[in-house]
């Protein structure tokens, strides 16, 4: 029986690629190098600041198409390339000429734009573009870009100039070698590698002591699952990335100023935070540790920082939306949530609300604007309570709850635990309102603190892990890695921090030029699991989708879930929603009984 063709090569050879070793290679990759530039793009690989590529690679002769991806290692001090290849068909039946219009789309360029580089007419573009856009089941064209570039769907050669390819990666494999580089060096590269390459020092500053720890756990989960990714693909241009665990105190200013000081006595290149309870003082801590400090405070104290002193804080990067959306998000839910009260509810329901607000930095709802919004569309706000929940107060405040129940009652709590204790208080009385939160059930404590009492629970959170193909990924990722499934915000927040911060030090010179690296943060356009991140605004901060802007592809999308048979099932926006709002049992079952006595 005779062998079957070899499908895939996997070859390492020296930086440039001058060693012969024709003699070792199959026949898939003896056609890659005769009739394809390969050498010459894993050559040119040292002339990049990216120490990974990858694209699709149309062999000629056989007209068989290769996903490749071309890696700079270091061995034993000696700079290498490792080569890797694939036979592969066009993803989502896209044809050649496709591949190319999506390659230009990926580039940033207009349909006219495009004609012109490819010699055809704008309308075929047009048509072509969305048609790609079809295959790949993207919203826009920018998110068919995006999902292009992530993927590797991109096509070399190109027939267009490399010019044309902007910043995409592969534009530096197309660009001939500067003539005047000394023979044999790697453009931009030492001509001796360490042996040892330095490690780039990431803080990874998250709670493990205390109410928070939780998750403070999933997020430093999160981010480790991202570092160990990032080395294993050969890291910064051959460097690790260096996890350094700070345990945070969140909660005083203290252990906030203890934090930072560890972080400077460590050394750290860069450093990624989760929330604490004095904004204040952990931003002026970052102002002075003078590296990109990347957090998840939904801060709108972060856009007063930088729009009113963008030098002092021109480190310092929001990578979620403010809390001022959630207010809006609410009111989008309250407008799905009306026709369900109008069905369930005999006669003219009176529809009333009332607020729990938090007193921690970041948490509020009601705001003037929100307020006036509800008065205007006829629901009755009943009171407006902030307050610090303690076990203390509980009871007395579920009591006070009960006089009157409201058909809404809003809590904003960021404790999972603390939340649960008013929660299970009100279950326990059968209160007939529908429960909206924020948050905190997006960690997977909430759920096992409340056990079957959760269901129905309504919450949101301006930044969540989605349901689609890239979440599911890190989902099953994080569950091989850690033996059981990650929250549904924090954890995937994380991930996409480090992949931020590893992107933009791909792209800067080096990670200790600081003002380099913040130019190449200032530019991020990056597709994660828990959404689109950019930080164009001039905020340094992300952006809510639908609240900040009507393209999915350009924001983080605030959430809405409810907790349905035990897990949590997402209500909208589209075209995220997963399932409609169930009007929970128990309050069917409150309202019918009401119903019955009158």
């Amino acid at each position: 029986m005779a062998a079957e063709p070899a499908r895939a090569f996997r070859v390492l050879l020296p930086a440039d690629s001058s060693v012969p070793f024709r003699d070792r290679v199959g026949p898939l990759l003896a056609e890659a190098i005769a009739t394809t530039d390969l050498l010459n793009y894993a050559r040119r690989l040292w002339q990049t600041p990216h120490n990974r590529i990858r694209f699709l690679l149309e062999l000629p002769r056989s007209r068989r198409w290769l996903e490749v991806a071309i890696t700079a290692e270091y061995a034993a001090g000696t700079p290498v390339t490792l080569i890797e290849g694939e036979i592969a068909e066009l993803p989502h039946r896209l044809t050649t000429r496709e591949i190319e219009v999506l390659t230009l789309v990926a580039a940033g360029h207009s349909n006219p734009a495009i004609a012109d580089a490819l010699f055809t007419s704008p309308r075929t573009v047009s048509t072509q573009v969305e048609t790609v856009r079809g295959k790949l089941g993207a919203i826009s064209r920018t998110a068919a870009g995006v999902l292009a570039v992530q993927q590797g769907w991109l096509r070399l050669p190109m027939p267009v100039s490399s010019n044309l390819l902007g910043t995409l990666d592969i534009a530096g494999l197309m660009r001939e070698e500067d003539p005047h580089a000394a023979t044999g060096t790697p453009q931009g590269r030492p001509a001796a590698a360490p042996k040892r390459p330095h490690a780039i020092r990431l803080g990874l500053v998250h709670p493990q002591h205390g109410p928070a720890q939780d998750d403070g756990n999933q997020s430093r989960r999160g981010a480790l699952l991202a570092i160990s990714e990032v080395n294993r693909d050969g890291g910064i241009r051959g460097r690790p990335l260096e996890p350094v665990v700070v345990d945070a105190d969140i909660y005083s200013t203290a252990g906030i100023d203890a934090t930072f000081t560890e972080l400077r006595a460590r050394e750290v290149h860069a450093a990624l935070m989760s929330y604490v309870f004095d904004e204040a003082t952990a931003f002026r801590n970052a102002a002075r540790l003078g590296v990109p400090v990347l957090h998840t405070m939904t801060s709108s104290r972060h856009l007063h920082a930088v729009r009113s002193d963008p030098e002092r804080y021109r480190a310092l990067f929001q990578c979620v939306p403010p809390e001022s959306n959630y207010g809006p998000g609410l009111l989008r839910f309250l407008g799905e949530l009306e026709p369900h009260v109008l069905n369930t509810r005999s006669g003219s329901p009176k529809l009333s609300i009332r607020f729990i607000e938090t007193t921690a930095d970041s948490g509020q709802i009601a705001d003037d604007n929100t307020l006036d919004q509800l008065r205007n569309r006829e629901w009755t706000v009943q009171s407006v309570d902030s307050l610090l929940l303690e076990a203390d107060i509980v009871e007395d405040l579920a009591a006070d709850i009960l006089v009157d129940p409201p058909t809404v009652l809003v809590v904003s709590e960021f404790l999972p635990s603390v939340l649960a204790t008013l929660l299970l208080k009100l279950h326990e009385a059968k209160c007939p309102s529908v429960i909206y939160t924020i948050y905190a059930p997006s960690v997977p404590e909430f759920v096992t603190e409340m056990g079957e009492a959760a269901e129905g629970v309504v919450w949101a959170t301006v930044s969540g892990t989605y349901s689609d193909p890239f979440g599911a990924e890190f989902r099953a990722s994080y569950l091989e890695a850690y033996g059981d499934a990650p929250g549904l915000s924090q954890a995937g927040l994380a991930y996409d921090m480090v992949h931020i911060i590893a992107s933009a030090w791909q792209r800067s010179t080096d990670p200790s030029d600081i003002a380099g690296t913040l130019d190449a943060l200032r530019s991020t356009r990056y597709r994660g699991v828990n959404g689109s991140y950019n930080f164009a605004s001039g905020l340094q901060s992300t952006i809510a989708y639908p609240e900040e802007t009507n393209d999915p592809s350009l924001g983080n999308a605030q959430l809405i879930f409810q907790v349905q048979d035990g897990a949590h099932r997402c209500l909208g926006p589209d075209p995220y929603t997963e399932t409609e709002f169930r009007w929970p049992v128990q309050i069917q079952s409150a309202t019918h009984t009401g119903e019955a006595a009158q």
